[in-house]
């Protein structure tokens, strides 16, 4: 198979039918994905590559900085990790319509439109992912004859936020798929996720009950130093990096690979999920720690932690010109989205 019969191949099972769908899983899994990963083999002159683990996926595909922007598309454990991603994204996908094949329901209209443009787009986005690397690592641009949109319009995500809040198939907005607002959602999930685990969200202006906003960063910055002390279901880092990642998504409206927020989404399920006790098992530490975490927000003071005590001294400089005092909320221990080793 080539190129072109790969894209003939995503045209016969354009239409959205039952049968289709069928057809295109299983084309997917026995030819469309060994086909991505021969061709990818083939761009970075290997012979055969297989999937990366999932960590180093996250690690080696999620641009989080200016500087990755521009350096990571030139280097191929960027694509890599893209096809890793894209793979299992698919795969997810696959399985999903052979359940629906399996277990009609009253449904099917919507789960088919659904599991059928997922799993196309995934595919067809493939194409893309492809045209980019032949660009930037063989210097061949119009190889592949892939592009999209790397730009959301507001639009676009006010139509997301329309279908979060009514349902895509409700008939009070359009049923057109917003498949990228997924990111700010998750975003959103991490940080509370954070927050109310260590119970730090805010101060509070004494003097007239206003709240003075903390940074995640801030509590990214007070976690590091106890990381020996903390058990993460998720290595602290990713959950860091996938965070960042969302930034040019919230702030920009700047698109990554159709892949990325569901393949971020997976990575971070046991983060959420917790364990067999407790749904927040994600993470644990002991008492003391929590404790020492949340001191650090309320004393102005670690004198021990440099490059901390810079961050403390702005924090006070910044308090003392706003002329007020401010106090940390309050969080009860037993209410700690957390687990306690002790």
């Amino acid at each position: 198979m080539d190129t072109d019969d790969y894209k003939r191949g995503l045209q016969r099972w354009h239409d959205k039918t039952a049968t289709n769908l069928a057809e295109l899983s299983a084309w997917a899994e026995a030819e469309g994905l060994p086909w991505l990963w021969n061709e990818f083999a083939g761009i970075i002159g290997q012979d055969r590559a297989k999937p990366l683990q999932a960590h180093h996926a996250v690690r080696q595909g999620l641009r989080t900085t200016p500087a990755d922007f521009e350096k990571m598309p030139y280097e191929k454990t960027f694509y890599h990790a893209h096809v890793s991603m894209l793979d299992a994204e698919a795969r997810k996908y696959i399985k999903a319509a052979a359940t629906f094949q399996r277990m009609p329901s009253p449904y099917t209209d919507t789960r088919l439109e659904t599991l059928h443009e997922g799993l196309h787009t995934i595919l067809d986005h493939g194409i893309i992912l492809f045209e980019q690397a032949s660009h930037c690592l063989l210097e061949l641009p119009g190889t592949y004859g892939g592009w999209r949109r790397t730009q959301e319009h507001p639009f676009e995500i006010y139509r997301g936020a329309e279908q979060a809040v009514y349902g895509r198939f409700s008939g009070m907005t359009f049923r057109d798929r917003a498949p990228f607002i997924g990111v700010a959602v998750l975003r959103t999930a991490i940080e509370n996720r954070l927050r109310s685990a260590f119970g730090v969200y805010s101060y509070i202006d004494t003097r007239n009950g206003g709240l003075v906003p903390i940074a995640l960063s801030e509590l990214f910055d007070a976690i590091r130093p106890h990381l020996s002390n903390i058990e993460f279901a998720v290595d602290f880092h990713d959950v860091a990096r996938i965070y960042r990642w969302s930034n040019p998504y919230l702030h920009a409206g700047s698109r990554d690979f159709i892949w990325v927020a569901g393949y971020a989404l997976e990575y971070l399920h046991p983060l959420f999920a917790g364990g067999a006790s407790s749904v927040d098992g994600g993470i644990r530490m002991p008492r003391q720690t929590w404790r020492e975490i949340r001191q650090g927000f309320e004393e102005p003071t670690r004198p021990n932690l440099f490059a901390d005590l810079w961050r403390t001294i702005g924090l006070f400089v910044r308090r003392r010109r706003a002329g007020s005092a401010q106090m940390l909320n309050l969080a009860d221990e037993q209410g700690a989205a957390c687990t306690f080793l002790d």
